[in-house]
């Protein structure tokens, strides 16, 4: 039998398959810190430290009142139950990003629910002052 001149290479090349998985992974840490503003919250201006919000659970209150609990609209009633769950999968902490409009008898039933569930970490977010 005689080689064809043209024949085929039996090896894949995986130089361009790692570039695009470098790539990707890049794309996905710059743009893994925007998800979690995904609720439209205008935080009230305070003098305060930096956190890390995705070393807790993330309350989001609109200006409407809605209270979002990990980007999930959760109905009031339900929010004591959800972080009752919560707290025995092993939860410890929770902040609350609760929009400057929202009424103050709204963030403090939902820190209530906090405190009922058995988390004693809440802690309040807001924009840092110029």
């Amino acid at each position: 039998m005689k080689k064809s001149r043209y024949s085929s290479i039996h090896e894949i090349n995986l130089t361009s398959l790692v570039d695009v998985v470098l790539v990707l992974l890049i794309i996905f840490m710059l743009t893994a810190p925007f998800i979690q503003a995904g609720i439209k919250v205008k935080l009230p201006k305070a003098k305060s430290t930096v956190i890390k919000e995705t070393e807790g659970i993330v309350i989001a209150v609109t200006k409407e009142g809605e209270v979002y609990l990990d980007n999930e609209l959760v109905e009031a009633e339900d929010l004591a139950e959800a972080l009752r769950n919560l707290k025995l999968a092993g939860e410890e902490r929770v902040f609350v990003r609760a929009d400057e409009g929202v009424q103050y008898g709204v963030v403090m039933k939902v820190v209530g629910n906090v405190k009922g569930a058995g988390i004693d970490e809440v802690g309040l977010i807001t924009e840092m002052k110029d």
